[in-house]
């Protein structure tokens, strides 16, 4: 009887190992065609909103590093070695609500400052831990900074604060206040320019769709026949300055590419003036689906607007912190799925640093008590290195057919006077995943994959001079590069 007993025990236990045990996968077959080509990349970036202000103040030692906080930070950000290499700044040009304490806002790092002290009369030392940031960022190699208002200023305002107020409609700004608005954001541009910042782009207006009440943040709201007249007026202004011939709007920046979307882009790109200057169309990948991505796609071609697509603004709208994999391969497919349906040139996350408590930052950072801070590099900032650090400026993407279930996307481009293919793979699988990847790679002698997994932060996993199959780890994030 204990013999049995014993025997069916060893049975069971020899079971459930069986079934604990993941079934290795087949192999995923991927060919990549460098012959077919879509997008070239221009940018990746993050947003210093509501955090460089105080961050930018940080100039205590950190660790042993022989840095100081702030330098850390910026360096996680925007070193291409040290960190992930981002090359894209939206730098937030406030309202003034930190300045005058008007409005209702339930975190104080929401507020802003802005440089006027009168109309026409700047306090440049205003801002300082941003603009330090700014500054910095530039010296470590960013080539576009995005000037962006979520609200016009507030003595412009037709409330005299940077929010909507119940009752009193939606929109917060009278058109004859537009020229004075744009001529305050082209000043602040020259002077950036004269510190030898690259600024790029101007945008007035922040997902435009929302009410933006009291409470939350600076914002405003336009209806879709409001926003031709704002940026009209800002164009005449930048047309009016020579020295800002390199400077382009930034719109509309829509929250999302399914609702009112279609909408806001008409408004601009049905205005011949504004259609010839817009390069692009700026919108964000909040509340957006598979389909509500191609249904844009599909719209922009049925009207026969040629802009491209550059996603200015997201993050995973999830409350709680999280220190793992689990939105770190959430952002990779969303970026993945932009590049590969929207066929963005620019893509950049909402925040570069949060305190944690939501799924925005690429990493968590805040005081204590004592005067020490805390800093973690989250997942989500290597997982986002897997693209940024690798897939640069001028490299455009190619054909890969068999990827789909790996929200696979390719890029080739010319680096140092080398010819490279860079391929991202995610494999949100809690079991290996087998890969080979088909193609003339002939004319490459070096293949190196880089990843970020549970174990890993954005390390190098092999290099070779051939073979072109690889095993991609559990939940996981794999950058191979091709080199000749």
């Amino acid at each position: 009887m204990k013999k049995r007993i014993l025997c069916v025990l060893a049975l069971t236990l020899l079971c459930g190992a069986l079934l604990m045990t993941p079934v290795l996968a087949e192999v995923t077959q991927m060919t990549i065609d460098e012959n077919i080509t879509y997008q070239t990349m221009e940018s990746f970036g993050t947003s210093g909103c509501w955090w460089s202000q105080y961050v930018g103040l940080w100039d205590a030692p950190y660790n042993d590093t022989g840095r100081t906080v702030r330098d850390q930070i910026a360096t996680l950000l925007f070193d291409r070695n040290f960190g992930i290499g981002l090359t894209n700044y939206r730098y937030n040009l406030g309202a003034g609500s930190a300045d005058s304490g008007n409005g209702s806002y339930a975190d104080i790092h929401r507020r802003a400052q802005s440089f006027e002290i009168a109309p026409g009369e700047y306090d440049w030392s205003k801002d300082e831990g941003a603009v330090w940031f700014l500054q910095k960022v530039t010296d470590l190699g960013a080539k576009e900074v995005v000037l962006f208002c979520n609200s016009p200023l507030e003595r412009l305002t037709k409330n005299g604060t940077a929010q909507m107020i119940q009752g009193q409609g939606k929109s917060n700004i009278d058109p004859e206040s537009y020229a004075a608005w744009a001529a305050y954001c082209c000043d602040v541009a020259e002077h950036f320019i004269e510190m030898g910042v690259p600024v790029k782009f101007i945008s007035p207006i922040n997902e435009p769709q929302w009410d933006w009440y009291a409470g939350n943040q600076e914002g405003c709201h336009y209806e879709p026949t409001q926003i031709a007249g704002v940026y009209l007026a800002f164009l005449d202004e930048l047309e009016a300055r020579p020295s800002l011939a390199g400077v382009e709007l930034s719109g509309p920046e829509s929250g999302e590419w399914g609702g009112q979307t279609t909408k806001y882009v008409s408004a601009l790109l049905n205005n011949q003036r504004l259609n010839a200057h817009f390069s692009a169309v700026d919108c964000h990948s909040y509340w957006s689906d598979t389909q509500s991505k191609i249904s844009f796609m599909n719209w922009m071609k049925a009207q026969g607007h040629t802009q491209k697509i550059r996603m200015s603004e997201w993050c995973e709208m999830v409350n709680g912190s999280d220190f793992g994999m689990d939105s770190a391969i959430v952002l990779a497919k969303t970026l993945a799925e932009d590049l590969r349906v929207l066929n963005a040139v620019s893509w950049c996350n909402w925040v570069g640093v949060a305190p944690g408590g939501y799924h925005d930052g690429l990493m968590y950072a805040a005081e204590n008590g004592a005067g020490n801070i805390s800093l973690v590099p989250l997942k989500r900032l290597w997982s986002y290195g897997n693209y940024s650090r690798y897939i640069r400026p001028g490299f455009t993407r190619v054909q890969v057919e068999g990827g789909d279930a790996l929200s696979a996307v390719a890029f080739k481009g010319q680096e140092y006077g080398k010819n490279k293919l860079v391929v991202v793979l995610i494999n949100d699988s809690i079991a290996e995943q087998p890969v080979k990847l088909n193609g003339s790679f002939s004319a490459y002698d070096s293949i190196v994959a880089y990843e970020t997994s549970v174990s890993r932060d954005l390390v190098k996993i092999t290099e070779r001079v051939s073979n072109t199959a690889f095993t991609l780890a559990p939940r996981s994030v794999t950058t191979i590069v091709f080199s000749d």
